[in-house]
């Protein structure tokens, strides 16, 4: 019987069983909050009687404290005869009244008569009061002395205290009896709930288990099959003899177990291919990355404008260190600002055409150092109709760049100098002709003469053509670099002596912050010497009178692996346009000097590529001009490149 009754209990579907089980302890539960509810009703009615009896214990013994008010206030009127001191008489009056009316609808039964008759017995003491206070009134106070002397009011107080005694012992006893009946009520009530809660547990345990029997116990059985099977094999899930939804899932669970199974197999035959396939990918992934990473150029691809892959080179060629993750943004904050509009212009168009894009750029590095890269791009078939994805290559041709600058400037030096020695040789004997013919005239005229002011302009105009004859050729000829070891700071200290008179004159000052390193630079002192000379002169030109002072800066710097030496000059003089400041490094090209040649910045060039340096100017016109020179730390001796 009892199995058939499990058998039908789990055949029966999850949600009926659930509802089966959990109607018990419902029902149980509201029976048990009905009693508890009625139990605590009781319990509220007994406290509020117990309240009502404290109320008129406590308005009983006002009642009899107002009756005394009222004795004593009648006293003081008697033997004062003063109507101030009835006041405290009428008072105890009116509250006689009042509390007596309270009372009275507080107590019912015995109590309620026996409080009538202390009320009947104010009521005399009160009458017998108030014919005394009228005599008093009318003249007649011998009446009310009689009745003080005589103690017939006693009588009556003593009376009504006695009558108020056996109240207040009643009211004493049923204190007691609602006490006793209110701790009897809190133990029923205690009792109901938990014994109830006791037997709504027993019964919610007893849900809990059939609900466990019929539905946890068979999944738990289910999991351990499947736990126990060894890892990599498909278990083998039993199948329950039942109708319900567990039944059904054991059924459907068996059907996937074998399907599974067969799929596992097929799997199993295909994964050698796979890992052979596999390993093929990661050995042509390893040749190609290899290839990336290792090419001599920038290879780097982009979606739509972003930079979504970069090989090492790349990131070198912007300035970047090759082993921090890829920042797309980096890449567009290193395009020098002279080009980077234009850049990011073109390959707008291209991504937007969909054509490949071609152009030349600048990468400007934190250290100030530049690449110039020629970079082409190419699109390729993304596949899914998204942003164009492009195939990029960044070859760097600063190099190249800077051996044809080289080149073509030593044609044209190798020109300038076949022309300048012819220059000299045609110039000289006739400026020697003309200076010394000057000189003679000049000895043969008197110093008041007018014609000597002639002649003065003769000599001084053959003098200049004959510097700017030196100049042509000294920029011209081919240099001998006689490298040695100096001391910079020395080296500006004579620079800034030789300088005094214009710096004085245009009250400037001049300050030097320099590394270490610049104790021992390996270099031709005396060319160093004229290049810093004719920086620094130029940056007394700039500067206004009484203004900033000039900076000179030295620092240790790396280019190309190569150890050298950064020198900055900074003035904050008026600055130079930048249509201008492309071309001040070009010969005869001069910003406005009245008695400059050109020459000064061109031949400052020329000794600082023969070390190997390099030279630039940046400028920001109404703020001040900034040289830079890079020099190597070692020199070899070697002829200057003219």
């Amino acid at each position: 019987m009892r199995e058939r009754i499990a058998g039908l209990f789990n055949n029966l579907p999850i949600h009926r069983k659930l509802l089966l089980a959990s109607f018990i302890p419902l029902v149980a539960l509201i029976v048990l909050s009905v009693m508890t509810y009625q139990s605590i009703q009781t319990f509220s009615q007994d406290e509020e009687q117990l309240d009502s009896l404290y109320v008129t214990q406590k308005n009983a013994a006002e009642y009899m404290r107002l009756v005394v008010d009222l004795e004593t206030g009648f006293r003081g009127y008697v033997l004062t005869q003063q109507y101030r001191y009835l006041r405290p008489y009428r008072v105890a009056q009116e509250g006689v009244a009042a509390v007596g009316h309270d009372i009275a609808g507080r107590i019912s039964g015995e109590q309620s008569n026996r409080f009538k008759d202390i009320q009947n017995l104010v009521v005399q003491l009160v009458t017998e009061k108030e014919t005394l206070i009228s005599a008093i009134k009318n003249g007649h106070q011998q009446d009310a002395f009689h009745y003080i002397e005589e103690g017939r009011g006693r009588e009556l107080m003593v009376e009504i205290r006695r009558e108020m005694g056996i109240f207040d012992r009643f009211e004493q006893q049923s204190v007691a009896e609602k006490l006793a009946q209110l701790s009897q009520d809190r133990t029923s009530t205690l009792f109901v709930v938990l014994g109830g809660g006791v037997f709504t547990f027993g019964l919610m345990v007893g849900a809990l288990y059939l609900i466990a029997r019929a539905i946890a116990a068979p999944l738990l059985s289910l999991a351990t099959a499947v736990g126990s099977s060894p890892a990599g094999l498909v278990p083998a899930i039993p199948v329950l003899a039942r109708t319900d939804e567990i039944g059904d899932l054991t059924r459907v669970m068996h059907g996937m177990s074998t399907q599974i199974s067969g799929h596992l197999h097929q799997m199993e035959q295909s994964e050698a291919a796979l890992r052979q396939l596999n390993e093929h990918l990661a050995v042509s992934e390893a040749k190609y990355r290899g290839l990336v990473d290792h090419a001599p150029f920038g290879i780097f691809t982009t979606k739509g404008m972003q930079i979504t892959f970069s090989n090492r080179y790349n990131q070198e060629l912007a300035g970047l260190d090759p082993n921090d993750p890829l920042d797309p943004d980096a890449f567009r904050a290193r395009i020098h600002p002279e080009d980077r509009d234009r850049v990011l212009s073109e390959f707008s168009y291209a991504v937007t055409q969909g054509q490949s894009c071609e152009t030349v750029f600048r990468f400007l590095h934190k250290d100030g150092g530049m690449r110039k890269v020629l970079s082409r791009r190419l699109p390729i078939d993304g596949g899914d109709g998204a942003s164009q994805v492009y195939v990029g290559f960044n070859v760097d041709i600063t190099a190249l760049e800077d051996l044809q600058s080289r080149l073509t400037r030593s044609e044209h030096l190798a020109m300038l100098g076949q022309v300048a020695a012819g220059i000299a040789h045609e110039l000289r004997n006739p400026l020697v002709g003309i200076g010394s013919t000057a000189s003679l005239l000049l000895d043969d005229f008197s110093n008041d003469d007018p014609r000597r002011i002639d002649i003065d302009v003769i000599l001084k105009e053959a003098k200049r053509l004959d510097r700017i004859v030196n100049q042509i050729v000294d920029y011209a000829r081919p240099r001998e670099l006689a490298p040695v070891r100096f001391d910079l700071a020395e080296l500006i200290a004579e620079v800034v002596k030789t300088l005094d008179v214009p710096l004085q004159a245009k009250q400037l000052g001049l300050r030097t912050s320099l590394s270490p390193t610049a104790s021992h630079v390996h270099a031709d002192r005396d060319q160093i010497k004229q290049v810093l000379l004719n920086v620094v002169h130029n940056a007394i030109d700039a500067s206004p009178a009484g203004g900033a002072d000039i900076d000179v800066t030295a620092f240790e710097l790396s280019s190309q692996e190569r150890p050298g030496i950064v020198v900055l000059v900074k003035d904050a003089g008026i600055g130079i346009a930048p249509e201008v400041i492309a071309r001040v490094f070009e010969p005869f090209y001069t910003t406005g000097k009245r008695h400059g040649t050109g020459l000064g910045l061109a031949i400052c060039r020329n000794i600082i590529e023969g070390h190997g340096g390099d030279i630039h100017m940046t400028s920001e016109l109404g703020t001040g001009t900034a040289v830079r020179i890079w020099l190597p730390l070692s020199q070899g001796s070697q002829r200057g490149k003219g």
